[in-house]
Formats: structure tokens, sequence, C-alpha cells
């Protein structure tokens, strides 16, 4: 079946998601299924799974003419994110596009335990500072507003088209008046940069060497923000910003936590031992790699 002939002739859900299934399978994408069904709730603006018990609806022409377009995004490997413009991060709900980088399971590890960790000076949050660096969609900062009602949060970014998003989730998630957005580089961070301090700070930073991100999956390298993305040279500029600038406002009791790449842990840890950070905890990505870092405040 070719894509061009799609609408020749009466589609059912089931039939557009059977087929196309197929076809990306064919075509050696993962997770082809859960693509065509995203893809087809968007589309008829319906849960996936109100898909199936409705799977003899026939889409009408305009319908089908719109998954068509979609589709053939989907075959250029543009992210099933950006073409939706949606994803769930924590079970939460968050818009995305070409300006954020799409929030990943590694990053919910991340979040989990710094909200193991805040729970374990205050249950509930309260009287606790955080300071998001580099927040790009929100979704950490958001997230952790969502589920530490009494965490006081400042979320910063360089990018205005990042900041922008990040303040659309927070109002999507209902938090927007519990989460403080700032345009503000870490490297400029001093003692006066903030009125108070934080307790914690935590980073989803960019730590992509120039040299690997010419290795990048075609999905991320032609689609998601550099900017995001590479830390020049060996990729752990950031980490060095993080530990001394982060170190200028971070409260003596405090904790950083970081996620890094799957063989940066070591040189992370050297980062902020040689910064004067302990206590330093290793925390495992699904794949069984180190990808985060929790250290504190000596």
């Amino acid at each position: 079946m070719d894509v061009s002939a799609a609408h020749k002739k009466v589609w059912t859900i089931l039939d557009l998601i059977n087929w196309g299934t197929s076809y990306l399978t064919d075509k050696g994408f993962d997770e082809a299924r859960l693509n065509i069904e995203l893809l087809t709730s968007h589309v008829l603006h319906l849960p996936r799974i109100q898909l199936y018990t409705n799977f003899d609806r026939p889409l009408n022409d305009d319908e089908l003419a719109l998954f068509k377009d979609l589709f053939k995004r989907r075959l250029m490997h543009e992210p099933i994110q950006y073409i939706i413009g949606a994803t769930e991060f924590m079970g939460f709900p968050y818009l995305v596009n070409s300006h954020v980088l799409i929030p990943r399971p590694e990053t919910e590890i991340l979040v989990e335990h710094v909200v193991k960790r805040i729970q374990q000076k205050s249950k509930s949050g309260e009287g606790v500072r955080m300071l998001d660096i580099g927040t790009g969609s929100g979704c950490i900062a958001v997230s952790i507003a969502k589920m530490l009602p009494h965490v006081e949060i400042v979320a910063i970014d360089i990018s205005r088209d990042a900041l922008a998003m990040a303040q659309e989730n927070a109002a999507r998630n209902g938090v927007e008046q519990r989460v403080e957005f700032s345009l503000l580089d870490v490297s400029s961070i001093d003692e006066n940069t903030f009125l108070k301090k934080f307790n914690v700070i935590v980073s989803n930073p960019p730590y992509i060497s120039t040299a690997e991100y010419d290795r990048l999956p075609e999905e991320v390298k032609n689609y998601e923000p550099s900017i995001a993305l590479i830390a020049e040279t060996d990729g752990l500029k950031y980490y060095r910003f993080i530990a001394h600038q982060g170190g200028c406002v971070l409260d003596h009791n405090g904790f950083i936590a970081v996620e890094h790449g799957y063989d940066q842990s070591a040189r992370v840890n050297e980062i902020l031992s040689n910064e004067g950070y302990g206590s330093i905890t290793q925390i495992k990505d699904y794949a069984g790699h180190d990808r985060c870092l929790i250290a504190e405040r000596e």
C-alpha cells in the first residue's frame, strides 16, 4: 500500500493503525504502533483508549489528509512529540516544540531522587528553595512544583523561546504562580544574583561534546535544539559552571543534583569534588549506566 494511495478507499481507525504500524515497522521505526496511535489520536482529538472503542469509525477526507501530512513528517524522522506538539513527563502533560528538548525517562529518574531528597528535609517541601538551571520545557521545575507544593522554585534558561514554553507548561499544570522563570546564563551567577540562597540546585544541562554531536541519531541531531545539547569540546563546560557559580548561591546544607552522559560520571564527580562537594551519590538509569549525581555542600 503506497502512502499516496491512502485516500483512495474508506479507512477506518483500525485499518489506519494496522497499515501504519506495518509501514513504519518495515521502515525500521521503533514503537511503530505507538507512533501511529499518537498520530491518529491527535488527528481525531480522541484519547488513545478510544481509538479501539471506535475502531470501525471511518476517517473523513480532511482527517485523512491531515494524517497523511503528519505521517510524512514522521517518515522524515521528525520526533513524534514535535509533530503532535505534546508529551508526558512524570505523568503530567507538557507542550513541546523545536525550541526545547523532548523530556526523557532518564530525567524522570533525576526528578524522583530530588523529590525523595527534599522530602528527607521537609515532607511537604516547606521552607525549601530550589534553582533549576537550564529549565528548557520546564519539565523538572513544573513536575517538582506539582509533587511538592510548598517548594519555592526559580527556573532559569538562556533561551527566551524555551522560557516561553516552560511558562506555558507551568500554566498547563496549574503551577504558574509557584515557579519564577528568569532569562539568565548560569555563567553570570554570583553571590548577588538572588536575594536568598537555595537549598537545592538541579540541572539537566547540555553535555554532548562536539565530536559526539555528529554521531547522534537523526531524530535528535536534525530536530532538537543544539543549544540544549552541545557543551563544546569535552561536554563538561556546564558542570564546571554549576559547581562553581552554583556554589555561590547554594546554602551550606544544600545539595546539587545533575543528569550527565552515560560515560561522564567519574569526570563530573571530580568537578564537584574539586569544588568542595561531598557525600556524592551516583544514580543509574534504566540501562544500568551511571546517569545522575547528587552532591552535598560541605
